[in-house]
């Protein structure tokens, strides 16, 4: 009966009308280049856009969001031993990284807007693993050993971050909560049950190898009443965190400055040339930026979403697909610090809107009660925001969604009649076609590092993959330097090369 009945009433907010803007569907963004030899202008696709939205997290902007660490770039002739391009969580936790283990490195990190102005700070405050869902399809197509290596890392990459807040002291609301994926349809939650005694299987036979995370499957009735959500038909909890995650990676970026590196904001590296070995000292290459023109020994890319505007090589691989992600912040009206439902974070991907998440801030954090909600991309309209770098703009008839569901979801009962609108913006995620990140060498370019395209699913997955990108580039014999733990058949960069990429079926401009 619920099935029929009510579910429906969920679908009738999300089946709205597509829309189309061709305008809306990629980037052309004027840099101004200058270096020694000539003065032009380069319109490049797929660029960060100078005019992003602002997300919740940004209001107010970091002390270190325009941070120039020196008035101009280091001199051409000055061989740096790393460039770092992004300073997303990604480019912060590599920096720190590295000048932990040598703090007398050289780094020099460009960022061609503000600091941590891309996904990293402008996703939804998740923090949270979510491998049961994928542990089958790993074990088949990796094997055991690989797979159980994908699903400790997600929970050890959370657990690094909140023991990186709690060290050194980050301002950043982290906190561990319970979360959830709830589920609205009964295919849907028969898959996600088996998937779970799958794991729990795994976890019998390997204990020492599989997070330390547990998994509860609530049914029917069961699931309703414990969730507080009158409308679903079965949920799966386990441990995840929430946070500010802006104010995360804009620490770790501070602890890094400290050490040492050299952060210059609103930078645009516009190209990347290789210098033969031997040719010019230990300098392998050169990035062109709109500022001018610096060298350095070893060059990582950190750029998620905007890679293959960079790096022409991994643009014709059709293996990197950044995607448009929408996000609103709302208040509902009968927000009740004491109601239990709203102590807790959520997905569901089985509706017609897409992948759908929802954070709430917690009493006495900035905004509580404030619910984040983030997702519906299918109601633009099927691929629209495929292949889409402009973050300047939000999709109206997303944000109509974002805005409405929430009463649907949590019911009338808990939520009120009425929802305050606090936020909305945009911003560009990274999609592979296998929904894992490329990290370690750029195959064929030596001293060319790369760590992007985290799937949306960056807090648990770019802070331990920096980890093991540092490892790799310190230890002299590159890839064969990737620590036991990580899981470097999966996520090797070269496979942008080797597997099949996208089919571009997205609108073209």
């Amino acid at each position: 009966m619920r099935q029929t009945t009510l579910v429906p009433s969920v679908l009738t907010l999300l089946n709205l009308v597509p829309f189309t803007s061709a305008a809306s569907l990629s980037a052309q963004v004027q840099l101004k280049r200058n270096d020694e030899d000539t003065q032009q202008t380069v319109s490049r696709r797929g660029f960060p856009v100078p005019n992003p939205t602002e997300s919740y997290w940004q209001s107010p902007p970091h002390r270190i969001a325009n941070h120039r660490t020196t008035p101009d770039l280091p001199d051409a002739s000055t061989t740096l031993d790393y460039i770092i391009i992004g300073s997303g969580v990604t480019g912060a936790a590599t920096a720190h990284k590295l000048l932990l283990r040598d703090p007398s490195l050289s780094i020099l990190m460009l960022e061609a807007r503000t600091a941590a102005s891309a996904a990293s700070g402008r996703n939804g405050g998740h923090c949270r693993p979510s491998s049961y869902s994928n542990i089958q399809a790993w074990v088949d197509k990796y094997g055991e050993d690989e797979a159980v290596k994908m699903a400790k890392m997600e929970q050890d990459c959370v657990n690094d971050v909140a023991q990186f807040v709690k060290e050194y002291g980050a301002n950043s609301t982290f906190r561990e909560v319970e979360t959830g994926t709830v589920y609205w349809t009964k295919e849907a939650f028969d898959t996600a049950v088996k998937q779970v005694e799958y794991q729990q299987q795994l976890e019998a036979r390997r204990p020492n190898d599989v997070p330390d995370n547990k998994r509860t499957i609530y049914k029917g009735e069961e699931a309703r009443k414990y969730w507080g959500w009158s409308e679903i038909l079965g949920a799966i909890t386990f441990k995840a965190a929430t946070q500010n995650p802006y104010l995360t990676v804009c620490h770790i970026l501070e602890v890094a400055l400290e050490k040492g590196l050299n952060l210059q904001t609103n930078t645009t590296a516009l190209s990347l040339e290789q210098i033969p070995a031997g040719a010019d000292g230990d300098a392998r290459w050169r990035v062109v930026t709109d500022r001018g023109t610096v060298k350095a020994a070893k060059v990582v890319l950190a750029t998620n979403a905007y890679t293959s505007a960079l790096h022409p090589g991994f643009a014709k691989t059709n293996f990197l697909l950044p995607t448009r992600s929408q996000v609103s912040a709302v208040h509902p009206e009968a927000w009740d610090a004491s109601n239990p439902v709203f102590h807790r974070s959520a997905t569901y991907s089985d509706l017609h809107s897409g992948n759908n998440y929802i954070v709430v801030r917690a009493p006495g954090d900035p905004g509580e009660g404030d619910v984040i909600y983030g997702g519906s991309r299918q109601v633009s309209g099927p691929l629209q925001e495929n292949n889409v770098t402009d973050d300047s703009v939000v999709h109206d008839f997303v944000k109509s969604n974002l805005q409405r569901v929430g009463r649907v979801a949590y019911g009338y009962k808990n939520w009120g009649e009425t929802t305050r609108l606090v936020k909305d913006w945009s911003g560009i995620t990274c999609d592979t076609p296998d929904d894992l990140p490329l990290v370690g060498a750029v195959p064929g370019e030596e001293g060319l590092w790369a760590s992007v395209c985290m799937n949306g699913h960056g807090m648990a997955w770019a802070y331990r993959s920096a980890e093991a990108l540092v490892q790799m580039m310190e230890s002299g014999v590159g890839e064969d330097g990737a620590p036991e733990w990580f899981p470097k058949e999966a996520f090797r960069a070269s496979r942008a090369w080797e597997l099949p990429g996208w089919e571009p079926k997205w609108p073209r401009d």
